[in-house]
């Protein structure tokens, strides 16, 4: 099975502020649209945090990490966003043989 890799924000590069302002703007969009219950703020956030993934996730096997999304679970995109902030390299848990 393909397992989702995900390399941190590098803290020190440059635009790691913007990116990591992004994130967490993104990530602020979609709690306020789960307490308003608002579907389509909820889906433009996780397209910006959906972005922000795949600008730093790769795939152990060749196939393309959009075809990897399409097999992550909830929880699994849950932990990919979280990797972002990480301070290692993290692979997709469930994803894993």
């Amino acid at each position: 099975m393909t397992k989702l890799i995900v390399t941190p924000i590098d803290m020190s590069a440059p635009g790691s502020y913007r990116e990591r302002k992004e994130l967490l703007k993104a990530f602020a969009a979609f709690q306020d649209a789960q307490r308003e219950s608002d579907i389509r703020q909820m889906m433009d956030a996780l397209e910006t945090l959906e972005g922000l993934v795949c600008s730093h996730a790769e795939t152990d096997d060749g196939s393309t990490v959009a075809e990897a999304l399409e097999l992550a679970s909830a929880d699994d995109f849950d932990q990919l966003i979280s990797a972002l902030v990480a301070t290692e390299t993290v692979p997709n848990p469930s994803s894993a043989s």
